[in-house]
């Protein structure tokens, strides 16, 4: 998954006096109460992890963590997590060098403040298996890509062409959505507003929010519940 877009920085010094400050805090703090415990939280798939670790200590650069065995899954897949602790008033992401989920255990360097994006999402924003053919319509043009993830309120598409839009262009966009229940392929097309473009080259990423009919919907929030049910029995799964 693209992690990059669920979260912006919020640096306070520069990116090295920060990972330096949040590590010696750690180090001197982590034999106490609040200093010991902090909270993870991974995007597995799009579905938000969120569980105790323990700090075990600092050793260089790095900080290890004694962490729940579906968290350990979730960062060995996606190679960083988020962590939230007393000690400092903002999240902090942090990438994961080395991952041992048999001990349940994590190694986590450069760390830095950020702001998490994700949470301010009204609904849970779940990656499509497999992605399906989407088509962004704007004006007399067309564009083909991937749905990526989808929820009631936005969507993500990946596209091998860069396409100069502003920010709040208004498109539609349509697919086929998978009804799990039903197993079968349902059109959808719904109009879209582009809140962003992401990628340095292809395929880049088009993050939009959707104002689906009621219908529509239904049809997107059952395909979420059984895609969330089906992460977490998978999760649980490679957890053995």
């Amino acid at each position: 998954m693209d992690f990059s877009s669920l979260y912006i920085n919020r640096i306070q010094t520069s990116f090295d006096e920060d990972q330096k400050m949040i590590l010696t805090t750690f180090r001197e703090k982590h034999t106490t109460k609040d200093g010991s415990k902090v909270s993870l939280t991974n995007y597995f798939k799009g579905l938000p992890i969120v569980c105790p670790a323990t700090i075990l200590g600092v050793e260089h650069e790095n900080l290890d963590l004694d962490i729940n065995h579906q968290q350990a899954v979730a960062i060995s897949a996606d190679h960083y997590t988020l962590i939230r602790s007393k000690l400092f008033p903002l999240p902090i992401m942090a990438h994961a060098q080395y991952v041992n989920i048999k001990k349940h255990m994590v190694s986590l360097n450069k760390l830095c403040f950020v702001e998490v994006l994700a949470e301010k999402r009204a609904a849970v924003r779940v990656e499509l298996d497999p992605p399906v053919r989407a088509t962004m319509l704007f004006g007399d043009h067309a564009a083909v890509g991937q749905l990526r993830d989808i929820s009631t309120q936005g969507i993500a598409i990946e596209a091998d062409d860069f396409i100069p839009l502003e920010n709040g262009t208004e498109m539609s966009v349509k697919f086929m959505l998978p009804d799990l229940v039903l197993m079968k392929q349902t059109l959808i097309k719904v109009p879209a507003i582009l809140i962003g473009v992401g990628g340095s080259g292809p395929p880049y990423r088009y993050r939009m929010g959707i104002t689906p009919e009621k219908y529509q919907e239904q049809l997107i929030s059952r395909y979420s519940f059984h895609r969330q049910v089906d992460i977490i029995r998978g999760l649980k799964g490679m957890v053995g």
